[in-house]
């Protein structure tokens, strides 16, 4: 699936993997049972939805996920509210790892990779 970037006209691959869905449902879940409050649960569903936009149009402004260092700092890291949404940016390709809260152990982040 490509996309395109209508500053640079540069396109991009995208991958989305199946542990960020998973992410998303057990955070929605959390939010909209647990919390007894499904339109949180919505709202931060439009606003993770947004900032995935965000990711696809322009990967590059996002800074390198500091919880995995690599030299090539291909990790990156989008923030909605306290949810980070790791990626890998390698080439033309992005990669959407998961989505974590901000609150968890940075050993957590290890797992995602």
């Amino acid at each position: 699936m490509g996309i395109r970037n209508s500053e640079n006209q540069e396109a991009y691959n995208l991958i989305v993997k199946d542990k960020y869905f998973t992410d998303l449902r057990k955070i929605l879940d959390y939010i909209a049972i647990k919390q007894k409050q499904p339109l949180n649960a919505i709202k931060v569903s439009i606003g993770i939805n947004a900032t995935m936009n965000k990711i696809i149009t322009n990967p590059t402004i996002y800074a390198e996920c500091e919880n995995i260092p690599t030299k090539s700092k291909i990790y990156r890291e989008a923030l909605y509210k306290t949810w980070q949404i790791v990626f890998k940016l390698k080439g033309n390709t992005i990669t959407i790892l998961g989505v974590l809260s901000g609150k968890r152990k940075p050993s957590r982040f290890r797992k995602i990779e």
